[in-house]
């Protein structure tokens, strides 16, 4: 059996050749989630997940397009910090990347993301907070408290 390969060459194979796992799903949850990505396999804790793939853009060009999209699109714009500045990766645009449809779970998500330099640039990859079985939903804590669907009640039957 071949050596296991680090996590972190395995994002960065990913990276490169801009694929993603074939161990990954996407199927449709409900109308407040829409569309979510589940395991087809299972991942170890540790173990590289999927990258948050889009257009890498700088704040300047961040604050333009806030300006021009519906909030729908809004949500798939990822910003974050890199060397000093302040960086976005645009998801907006729908490329049967899996990445953005990693859902929020701000209790009890089985991924986080990380930032990881390819080439010297910034790229976002979920790496497993915990083994993953197969079937389950790939989930991560968006951060932040402005997540509208976080408000939503839950009716139980007692």
């Amino acid at each position: 059996m071949p050596p296991r390969i680090s996590p972190l060459k395995d994002a960065m194979h990913h990276v490169v050749t801009k694929s993603d796992k074939t161990k990954l799903e996407v199927n449709y949850i409900n109308a407040v989630k829409g569309r979510g990505l589940f395991a087809k396999g299972s991942f170890c804790k540790g173990d590289f997940i999927v990258e948050y793939r889009g257009e890498l853009i700088n704040y300047a060009e961040l604050e333009r397009r806030r300006k021009l999209y519906h909030p729908s699109c809004a949500v798939f714009m990822f910003e974050f910090k890199w060397r000093g500045k302040t960086w976005c990766i645009d998801a907006s645009r729908e490329d049967g990347s899996f990445g953005r449809l990693v859902n929020d779970d701000h209790q009890h998500p089985n991924c986080k993301m990380k930032k990881i330099d390819v080439n010297g640039k910034a790229h976002l990859c979920l790496f497993a907070l915990k083994d993953i079985k197969e079937g389950e939903e790939i989930t991560y804590d968006y951060g932040g408290d402005d997540c509208p669907w976080r408000t939503q009640v839950s009716c139980r039957n007692n």
